[in-house]
């Protein structure tokens, strides 16, 4: 066993005595700095008396998502892509004291992954200490709030538009704002980490980091990897579903499989599908190209006689779809014959086959990623631009 965090052998990334003890700096920390009071701001028609732990010089250049504010607000001018000056408007502070609101405009944020958002109706209160997104207004427009350890994440639908961190008592808006950010791009997204972003097939940053810490990517320096549209357009998806789980205890005990093709342009070889088997247990996966769909059950005898004389188990059962390349009278005798049990999904519910059409995913979005790069975008086929489940 080798740690991640420390790199020694002998012991996991979560016992790391390391890792512990730079927590336990940071955590000190964080309630140093969190040492003044401040009151919360209330809604236009009521007031809150509510008093939280805040630095306040930290906050006046972030936002903050608070419950009790009836608007957006914020300090800055500067910071509003269209503004109006208004001189009719006051908001109440939790003490009693009035604030004038002196204009109305909109603000264009960058959230946590790169992309910008347009906050709407946002009020001017100069005399503020820190800049306010009004969850109650966020409601009104559809949004949803979610909050669970620590992160407050806000949903439109399904797809996640904002997310915040808790500091102290408060939670702070993982993004930036105008002209904020766009300093701070080149400082963070050096050039080392995106070229290897687009060699390793557009792998996510986590992934990346994990092999950085490994010391397999040389001459990559740390970073963060902002907004990359190739990834945007190769990896969009129409909505998730949950992955099916399965009680297998050893290798080869069950076997997923699909297949997916067409493909609007054959291969170099003239192939127009490919194959996939998945391992349950060990989530090992082969991949194998088809020139013609009923070449499946040819493969997947060449793919038993493989697996079974390398590991000396046996395949037990087979998951697929219900296919005719798999439901052939020639490929139910062959599995009885060898005692291999079969489970087919419902028909028109490629949820039940999740852990293959997982992968054929996978295998798709970088390949679109990696078509998008080399400038081969439509690829002379529209089916190269639609999203496989």
């Amino acid at each position: 066993m080798k740690c991640w965090h420390c790199g020694k052998v002998g012991h996991l990334k979560k016992d790391c005595w390391k890792r512990q003890q730079t927590s336990k700096e940071a955590s000190a920390t964080e309630k140093k700095e969190v040492n003044t009071t401040d009151t919360r701001s209330a809604s236009g028609s009521g007031m809150s008396d509510e008093v939280l732990s805040v630095n306040l010089t930290k906050h006046d250049q972030h936002w903050l998502l608070d419950s009790d504010a009836s608007n957006h607000m914020c300090i800055h001018k500067e910071w509003f892509k269209t503004y109006r000056s208004i001189n009719d408007g006051v908001m109440y502070m939790g003490n009693d004291v009035t604030c004038n609101i002196v204009g109305i405009g909109s603000i264009q944020l960058q959230m946590f992954d790169g992309t910008t958002k347009l906050l709407t109706d946002v009020r001017h209160v100069p005399d503020l200490r820190k800049n306010l997104i009004s969850l109650g207004a966020l409601d009104t427009n559809g949004y949803k709030t979610v909050v669970q350890g620590g992160v407050m994440k806000i949903y439109k639908g399904i797809l996640l538009v904002m997310k915040a961190k808790k500091v102290g008592n408060l939670f702070q808006l993982e993004g930036r704002t105008g002209s904020d950010y766009v300093s701070t791009v080149s400082e963070h997204d050096s050039s080392s980490i995106r070229l290897w972003h687009q060699r390793l097939g557009h792998m996510s940053e986590r992934g990346l980091k994990i092999l950085a810490d490994r010391k397999l990517l040389p001459n990559l320096k740390s970073g963060k990897l902002y907004l990359c549209k190739h990834c945007l357009f190769g990896k969009q998806s129409k909505q998730k579903f949950k992955t099916g789980k399965h009680t297998s205890k050893g290798i080869l005990d069950y076997i997923h499989s699909d297949v997916w093709g067409p493909a609007p342009t054959t291969s170099y070889g003239g192939s127009s599908y490919f194959v996939l088997f998945i391992d349950d247990f060990s989530r090992k996966v082969w991949v194998y190209m088809l020139k013609r769909k009923f070449d499946v059950f040819t493969v997947f005898k060449q793919f038993r006689a493989l697996v079974e004389n390398i590991t000396g188990q046996t395949i037990k059962c087979l998951r697929t779809d219900n296919g005719g390349e798999f439901m052939s009278k020639e490929f139910e005798n062959y599995c009885k014959d060898a005692g291999i049990e079969r489970h087919n999904t419902t028909i028109y519910t490629p949820q039940q086959n999740g852990v293959a059409e997982r992968m054929n995913r996978t295998l798709l979005e970088r390949a679109r990623s990696m078509l998008s790069n080399a400038g081969r975008r439509n690829c002379g086929q529209k089916q190269w631009l639609q999203p496989v489940m």
